[in-house]
């Protein structure tokens, strides 16, 4: 094989590899930014469930300082108590769904496609 041929080959082998790295690199890229907004989302909810404990706590406090006995009867302490729930079960989903996004599997690279390890190219004596 003439010095040039091999040359070539070597090129064109470098640039499959690159070419493969770069669709392994863009897909782990995405993923990460899918787990990155997950978390973000997750955050907001988990902040929203803190909320809605502070002003469950106050509105319980507030019946007590006023001497009131039934709590769990009043439709405002059932709708924070639900809120709550409704939240954690979101916050459950969330993190199922990030769970998902990271078993996620990536492209392959072209040694894994074509079942055969890439050779490496000859290189020329000196």
């Amino acid at each position: 094989m003439a010095l040039w041929d091999m040359v070539r080959k070597g090129a064109e082998e470098g640039l499959e590899a690159l070419k493969g790295g770069v669709a392994v690199f863009m897909t782990e890229a995405g993923r990460k930014s899918k787990i990155i907004k997950k978390k973000v989302e997750l955050s907001s909810v988990q902040n929203n469930v803190r909320k809605t404990f502070i002003r469950l706590g106050s509105a319980v406090y507030d019946m007590h300082t006023r001497g009131e006995q039934e709590v769990f009867g009043r439709e405002d302490v059932k709708l924070l108590i639900d809120q709550v729930d409704s939240y954690k079960t979101r916050v459950r989903e969330i993190e199922l769904e990030i769970e998902a996004i990271k078993k996620e599997e990536g492209p392959k690279t072209p040694e894994e496609t074509s079942g055969k390890e890439s050779t490496p190219p000859i290189n020329p004596p000196i």
